[in-house]
């Protein structure tokens, strides 16, 4: 028991932000690569509803991230439920890239041969039911595509075999990847400031002084 503060330092704010740091850095460096800019503003909500046992930072976190153009970026963790999984989604009018799945799904995607079409539409006449009432609301299911992989075949592994080899890459040649600080220090930034939204229950404000010329592909200088 004494040494639980320190077996356990995740657990207590006078060590760790909780999940902002502890998972929230990750995903957050995915959406300032996938953004080059930093958000303006961020606000937060965290709380204790599951893990009672004596932690004190949130056992599960929801930010939202708003940039200048109008783009929000959400951030969620909920260690009591594992339904979803760890997963990452970049949705635009197009469609939608899953980093993690190594896919990507148009919004429109390719119809099916028109003799498939054909088929379908006999089976639909002959077999649908006339509906002579029906709900006033109906819930919007997923769609049933199935997308394209991104790489055009399924990713092997779980990405660290890829982690290794631009590693080993980086050190052989002497160059980091590029706009790889400046996505660290975004995400850094970003998740301080959403801890601190979260902490603080107020709609936070980055600084002018935090934001670099990332989105002009210039690094800081030092």
């Amino acid at each position: 028991p004494d040494m639980e503060r320190f077996i356990n330092w995740r657990l207590y704010k006078e060590y760790s932000r909780g999940l902002m740091t502890e998972l929230g850095c990750h995903q957050l460096q995915i959406g300032s690569w996938a953004m080059r800019s930093i958000p303006n503003k961020v606000m937060g909500h965290g709380a204790i509803t599951y893990w009672k046992d004596g932690r004190e930072v949130d056992d599960n976190v929801s930010c939202i991230y708003v940039f200048d153009n109008g783009v929000k970026l959400t951030f969620d963790s909920i260690i009591s439920n594992k339904f979803y999984g760890l997963e990452e989604q970049i949705m635009g009018h197009l469609g939608t890239v899953e980093p993690e799945a190594g896919k990507y799904y148009f919004e429109t995607p390719a119809p099916a041969p028109g003799f498939l079409q054909l088929l379908n539409q006999m089976e639909n006449s002959l077999f649908d039911s006339v509906a002579f009432a029906g709900t006033s609301w109906e819930p919007e299911t997923a769609k049933s595509n199935s997308g394209q992989f991104i790489l055009g075949k399924r990713p092997e592994g779980d990405g660290t075999s890829l982690l290794l080899e631009a590693y080993v890459e980086a050190v052989i040649t002497g160059k980091q990847p590029e706009h790889i600080a400046e996505e660290g220090y975004y995400a850094s930034a970003m998740t301080l400031l959403g801890y601190q939204a979260i902490e603080e229950g107020q709609i936070l404000t980055f600084p002018d002084e935090y934001k670099l010329d990332y989105l002009n592909h210039k690094s800081p200088k030092s």
